[in-house]
């Protein structure tokens, strides 16, 4: 229970920390407007390299989960080039690997592949910060990435347990770039097929909206197949279907909090959430819920809604996937943090800190107290670390219902963020 009570003490301490920072909103922005230094450099060395350095290399800690039994293996086979998917397990894209190779060869140690995600993720918060300049002051900005380097979700789940889901927010500003700035379809479907390459399949939920929106769809699916055609002829001849079997496979595990494991002990008797159909209707049901906030803002400026389709988007997948984890909020939680977050609102600010405390302690939670999957509601009152880890669920996924109803509710606003329209850019 040591990594539950690391977790949690970091989460709390955090969380008071982001207390005190949001009370000194005013002369915090103040003073970073004032002191022209790299803040987020300063931020990351902070929250992420000395943590590293306390965790991994003073206190000698060993990386687990999917580090232990995913990054550092497939890492190591793309390092000696071996082929993904046939020579080792790889629920990922096929790209996956040899990003996670890179490092590996510095330092042979999955120790390294901690800092090496904490600095793929300061890449994300750099493009976002870019992302949002002439939207907000530099002041609110650097706010803004402090606040999210300090929150218990991003700073868990990159630190004390190397996940990589930012990578999805990466490519997809990537791609939004390259449509605003570049006005080029066929670099962003180019951006697109590296990430879907490099990411999770759940990516195909920001590739399809790309694709509707596309000024020129054949020159956006020409990117597409520039790297990924001849990537799953290569895939094919070597692996078979491997490549799309392996990554499914990983839909078919029943985990929490999600629809199915908190419904479960409801409806037991009648609904079987383990068959593979649930797997594609928590598909549909998210891409539904894209295509239609797509539908509403079809003629409106990406920069202006993507975020809002991104946050909404993956809340409501990390409810409907029966697969879904905790882990999924720090997918999101960036744009969150720079799109959706009203610092005026103590309320607001409040639930979110407490979502974040409890999202990043409930997978190590859930999963140390045996994984239960509850087929009856007495199982839930048979003992209190079910009753406690059921209300966990509970709250996740209230919240993440509400952020997902939230994101869509602001698109219905036409005071949005002053930012240029594709027209003018």
């Amino acid at each position: 229970m040591f990594i539950i009570l690391a977790k949690a003490s970091a989460a709390l301490l955090l969380s008071g920390g982001l207390m005190i920072l949001v009370r000194n909103q005013l002369a915090v922005e103040s003073y970073l407007t004032q002191k022209r230094l790299p803040w987020l450099l300063i931020f990351w060395a902070i929250f992420r390299l000395i943590p590293f350095v306390i965790i991994y290399l003073i206190c000698s800690f060993t990386p687990e989960s999917d580090v232990a039994f995913y990054y550092y293996p497939i890492g190591l086979a793309a390092k000696t080039l071996k082929v993904m998917y046939r020579d080792v397990y790889c629920p990922y894209g096929p790209l996956f690997g040899y990003w996670m190779s890179i490092p590996l060869f510095f330092w042979n140690n999955s120790k390294i592949l901690i800092l090496h995600l904490t600095l793929i993720e300061l890449l994300a918060v750099w493009l976002t910060y870019r992302f949002y300049e002439g939207k907000q002051t530099r002041g609110e900005r650097l706010f803004r990435g402090l606040f999210y380097m300090m929150l218990p979700v991003p700073f868990v789940f990159t630190v004390m347990s190397g996940q990589e889901d930012v990578w999805l927010w990466l490519f997809a500003l990537l791609a939004l770039q390259a449509t605003i700035r570049k006005r080029s379809d066929y670099l962003c479907g180019l951006i697109l097929a590296l990430g879907l390459l490099s990411t999770k399949a759940v990516f195909i939920l920001v590739v399809i909206p790309f694709l509707l929106l596309a000024r020129r769809p054949i020159a956006f699916i020409a990117g597409l197949a520039t790297l990924g055609l001849p990537t799953l002829v290569f895939l094919y001849l070597k692996t078979g279907l491997l490549f799309i079997e392996q990554p499914l496979e990983e839909g078919s595990y029943l985990k929490a909090p999600n629809w199915a494991s908190l419904l479960h002990p409801w409806t037991s008797t009648f609904i079987n959430p383990s068959l593979s159909v649930w797997n594609y209707v928590g598909l549909l049901i998210s891409l539904g819920v894209g295509m239609l906030i797509i539908q509403k803002v079809r003629n409106r400026d990406y920069s202006k809604y993507f975020p809002l389709f991104f946050i909404a988007t993956f809340s409501i997948m990390t409810v409907v996937q029966k697969n879904a984890v905790a882990n999924y909020a720090y997918l999101f939680m960036l744009p969150l943090v720079y799109r959706f977050v009203n610092f005026h609102n103590k309320q607001e600010v409040f639930w979110l800190m407490l979502f974040n405390v409890i999202a990043a302690v409930h997978p190590s939670f859930w999963w140390r107290i045996g994984q239960p999957y509850y087929e009856t509601v007495g199982e839930i009152f048979s003992k209190p670390v079910y009753m406690l880890e059921y209300a966990m669920e509970m709250y996740l996924i209230g919240y993440l219902l509400h952020v997902s109803i939230k994101a869509r509710k602001e698109l219905k606003n036409k005071s949005f963020l002053p930012s240029q329209s594709l027209a003018q850019v």
